[in-house]
């Protein structure tokens, strides 16, 4: 190879070891019409495009994007979140904030292992909350992420509305590769919608203060129609010709009779006025099916993936044994 051959290659892989690429967002016109949203809304659009001149695209988020855990088989993707350390943990997090998680379970009626499962899968009950700049993150998709653009984009618009209501400055606030903030991961209309000052000191903090996100987990799960009286999953067979296709989303549209019918069995009596749903997941051991009720699908409102839910269940259910709840 020559020298001038020698010097391109160089530049073509220092040119793709690059993480990020600074982007002035500002003048795309999608934030331009974000801003005059915004502006509509009571927010300065000058600053608005202001801040958006210092956001840089990240191509490490694309990138994780495209390989999110969640396309694991459950066999591999279960050892990464039911550990003794995290159950260990759990029981830390639970002892320091007893009286909240109790209080939770009592006025917003979700089990405090649940709720205790979520932060710890999230976050690891706020040791990892993540270190990329949440704008960063929201501007890259929503603008360089064609699949999810939409949806990014406007994960960003409510981001400055959030700074705006909760006094936060949007440059400053860090959180996933998504977006996602504080002990329970709330994307930006999330924190908005389901936030809830659980202190009363007048401020909505999921990021730093463990009581409104505690309070917060569980009243997002509440609004969508969590159950006390519901279980989450039972082990079923028979279920090999009924479930099409492995380790996919749940309906729970199914009743119990129809799922009798179909050869299924194993599913509790007491749930025979419930809609159901047969989950298949590839296990350590082989296919493994699982009845799931209304709660299971709840969960799966916070992630849309039936393998983080399962992860959740497990580790709710190896917490509350833990803990004696």
């Amino acid at each position: 190879m020559n020298s001038k051959w020698k010097i391109v290659a160089w530049l073509i892989v220092l040119w793709s070891s690059v993480p990020s690429v600074c982007a002035d967002y500002s003048q795309r016109a999608e934030i331009q019409a974000m801003a005059d949203r915004l502006a509509s809304k009571g927010l300065d659009r000058a600053e608005v495009l202001k801040v958006m001149a210092q956001t840089t695209r990240l191509d490490s988020v694309i990138n994780a994007m495209n390989r999110p855990a969640e396309k694991k088989k459950w066999k591999n993707y279960r050892p990464i979140f039911l550990k003794k350390a995290r159950v260990r943990a759990a029981a830390d997090f639970y002892e320091a904030h007893r009286s909240t998680f109790i209080r939770a379970e009592r006025e917003l009626g979700v089990p405090v292992e649940v709720i205790l499962a979520i932060i710890g899968v999230e976050t690891y009950y706020g040791k990892n909350k993540g270190s990329f700049r949440a704008i960063d993150a929201l501007a890259t998709l929503g603008l360089d992420y064609p699949k999810r653009a939409k949806f990014f984009l406007g994960e960003l618009e409510s981001l400055f509305v959030l700074g705006r209501e909760e006094g936060l400055d949007p440059i400053a606030l860090k959180g996933s590769y998504a977006g996602a903030m504080g002990f329970g991961q709330f994307i930006p209309s999330s924190y908005l919608a389901y936030g809830i000052d659980f202190d009363s000191d007048g401020r909505r903090d999921l990021i730093n203060n463990p009581v409104d996100a505690i309070g917060s987990v569980a009243n997002y799960l509440a609004r969508h129609g969590w159950n006390m009286n519901y279980g989450i999953v039972a082990p079923v067979t028979g279920a090999e010709s009924f479930v099409r296709s492995m380790e996919t989303g749940v309906k729970v549209t199914n009743n119990i009779q129809t799922l009798r019918v179909a050869g299924i069995k194993g599913i509790p009596d007491i749930w025979s006025d419930l809609k159901l749903d047969i989950l298949g997941l590839h296990g350590s051991s082989g296919p493994e099916y699982w009845a799931v009720t209304k709660n299971f699908y709840v969960i799966t409102r916070y992630n849309r993936s039936s393998l983080y839910a399962m992860a959740v269940t497990q580790l709710a259910s190896q917490i509350a044994k833990d803990l004696r709840l």
